[in-house]
């Protein structure tokens, strides 16, 4: 019973840390922004377009899942890691989207480089041998 209370306990923790980060980047945001003259205000009510408020709406969110090799897997938490270390909470989800978009500017050549610097994993789950 102690471990759920600890494990439910730093649970806790860890979201109102997650909180707190957040909060204090959008007071700083909303210092720097007023500061700079641009305030959200002003920016909201000037060009606004019907297709903005489109743009605005909630994508639909498709859950998946892959395969990766471990050294990858570490790759993310070191990715992680070093967003960390630049005051950006993301998570693995946030850093293989970033990757994706990082890969979309590449042109054809550099892609098929990537490409080839890969290491081929088996697709699947693995069988279930007794």
């Amino acid at each position: 019973m102690a471990r759920k209370n600890m494990k439910s306990a730093l649970s806790n923790s860890l979201k109102a840390e997650d909180e707190a980060v957040r909060s204090r980047f959008e007071k700083a945001e909303g210092i720097f922004g007023r500061a700079s003259g641009n305030s959200s205000d002003d920016s909201e009510s000037e060009g606004k377009t019907p297709e903005d408020d489109n743009s605005s709406q909630k994508t639909k969110v498709i859950r998946d899942s892959f395969t990766l090799p471990s050294d990858d897997y570490e790759l993310i938490d070191a990715m992680k890691q070093r967003c960390l270390h630049l005051a950006v909470n993301a998570t693995k989800s946030e850093v293989i989207r970033a990757g994706l978009h990082a890969l979309g500017h590449l042109n054809d050549s550099e892609l098929l480089q990537v490409f080839d610097g890969l290491e081929k994993v088996k697709t699947g789950r693995p069988s279930r041998q007794k």
